[in-house]
């Protein structure tokens, strides 16, 4: 009885909030009129959505709906319809058996294409029809739409409006997320507001993780006393109060040093800097991350195996704040002594990014020779990289960088021997997407 009463406590914040989901659900589909959902979600309140979908998918789903997650990248409008049809089709084949399994008539093919037919009325007729074949297993079908990567966000909000406005059958229902810090879809909601509903999910997620941090208990010990101020300082910096956090950050270190926690004394230095970093607080930020090295490198000269580790993270960290305080020598030197570091521990991904960034800040400060110094000492590293580890690594960008230095005059005669270095290393479309020039 106690063990069960305990999981339901535990539980039933995140409950609660599956529950206010399904609330919001509810009131969607009953609009007749509506076609999207656009629902306006935090990045941390993601994973919940995620739950919510399960829950839907099994029998602890409430919803007569059937939600089908497409997680298509978007890289032509005209045929990004073509490829999600593909994507259903894929998911349908892949429980084919089983459904037949069930009773289920699995027999759906998508219609075929029209000669020269819109992509989106493409997807929206094979959804309508596969909503007509599997009648009266579900109201509505439902087809949430997850880009793993969009092109251009100006081409994808303009193909949902163009798939809304040709969205005529209410059984077929759309899902969009947006972010209330950066929205791509608000322009569609105002033009298209008898078709598309903006729902703020409205989760609060800090206050779910303490009221869990609560129920599980044990708030007179250190570890349940820290992790309770660690959770209600995430919260706090989720709200961006930096007077709180910093009231929260140093009761936690204050533990966390009492029980000789270092790397728990150097996480929330971190994430304290994190909120400073967020507010542009750069010098207050640089300060946290200075406290946060000085504790890992305690914790190496004590022997803790976790030092050095904790050292490298916190100072790759450190320089991106100070060239956002925009003292780029001072992160040049920061990134080109942190160098030994990451080779100390192997960590060759990490030391040719030791090296990328060194060059990155000497180039802001406009000392081409150390920038050009710093980006060759790559070289060697990224010969001796698994090809994986190589393509998956920031080289294309120190490539870039490099080839920057060599419109000078210094080192204009320098540019064919980058580019067959790079060639030879990444192939001939080494280049990353957004190359570009760094600004002073």
């Amino acid at each position: 009885m106690g063990l069960n009463t305990s999981l339901d406590s535990l539980r039933a914040p995140i409950v609660r909030r599956v529950e206010r989901l399904q609330a919001q659900w509810a009131t969607f589909a009953q609009d007749d009129d509506a076609r999207l959902l656009r629902w306006v979600l935090a990045p941390n309140e993601r994973k919940l959505m995620d739950t919510f979908f399960v829950v839907e998918e099994h029998d602890g789903g409430v919803s007569p709906d059937l939600f089908l997650r497409l997680e298509v990248p978007f890289a032509l409008p005209s045929h990004h319809g073509l490829e999600l049809v593909e994507a259903m089709t894929s998911q349908y084949h892949a429980l084919r058996h089983d459904l037949g399994q069930a009773g289920v008539d699995a027999s759906w093919v998508p219609p075929r294409r029209e000669r020269g037919q819109d992509d989106s009325r493409v997807f929206l007729q094979a959804a309508q029809s596969f909503h007509e074949h599997h009648q009266p297993l579900f109201r509505h079908l439902v087809l949430v739409l997850l880009p793993e990567e969009v092109s251009s966000s100006a081409d994808w909000t303009a193909w949902v409006e163009r798939v809304v406005l040709q969205a005529h059958a209410a059984q077929v229902r759309l899902v969009c997320f947006d972010d209330p810090s950066s929205p791509t879809l608000a322009g569609v909601a105002r033009a298209q507001a008898r078709r598309v509903r903006t729902c703020v999910a409205g989760l609060d997620m800090g206050a779910a993780m303490e009221e869990v941090s609560s129920a599980a208990g044990h708030l007179d010990t250190p570890q349940g006393h820290f992790r309770h101020l660690y959770v209600k300082l995430g919260r706090a910096l989720e709200a961006r109060d930096l007077d709180a956090a910093r009231r929260l950050a140093t009761e936690a270190v204050a533990v966390a040093k009492a029980q000789e926690w270092s790397h728990l004394v150097v996480t929330t230095h971190v994430a304290l800097a994190t909120g400073y970093m967020t507010k542009e607080d750069f010098p207050a930020a640089i300060a946290c991350y200075r406290s946060a090295e000085a504790e890992a490198l305690a914790a190496h000269q004590r022997g803790e195996a976790q030092g050095l580790p904790l050292q490298l993270k916190v100072r790759m960290a450190l320089g991106g704040a100070l060239i956002c305080a925009r003292t780029y020598s001072r992160s040049g030197d920061l990134y080109r002594d942190t160098a030994p570091l990451a080779e100390q521990l192997k960590d060759d991904r990490m030391l040719l990014e030791c090296w990328r960034m060194a060059a990155y800040g000497y180039e802001l400060a406009r000392d081409h020779d150390a920038s050009w110094a710093c980006g060759v000492r790559a070289f060697p590293v990224a010969h001796r990289m698994d090809e994986e580890t190589r393509r998956t690594s920031t080289l294309g960008y120190l490539g870039d960088g490099l080839m920057r230095l060599t419109r000078t005059w210094k080192y204009r005669a320098h540019r064919g021997v980058v580019e067959e270095q790079m060639s030879r290393l990444l192939g001939p479309a080494w280049r990353p997407p957004d190359s570009r020039r760094p600004s002073p």
